[in-house]
């Protein structure tokens, strides 16, 4: 399931590149991301770097407005 809360769209740019399946995220949530990322444009692409990187400097707020703009992204099931 897709969503276009800015937090899923972040979550999905976090872990987009995740080295492998991760016991509470699921193999199938992780592969989800991937192939989200890599249906981007270039230009998506950039601003779902842009996102990860703000969060990775703890500006959780700013990597939220970034994702707003970032296509819809697999539903974070944790949540």
């Amino acid at each position: 399931m897709k969503s276009d809360d800015p937090r899923d769209k972040l979550r999905a740019a976090l872990n987009h590149d995740h080295p492998d399946a991760d016991r509470d995220l699921g193999a199938e949530y992780l592969a989800a991301c991937r192939e989200w990322y890599d249906a981007m444009a270039s230009s998506d692409k950039a601003m779902a770097d842009a996102a990860r990187d703000a969060f990775e400097k703890g500006d959780e707020k700013s990597a939220e407005l970034i994702a707003v703009v970032l296509p819809a992204a697999p539903r974070f099931h944790l949540s």
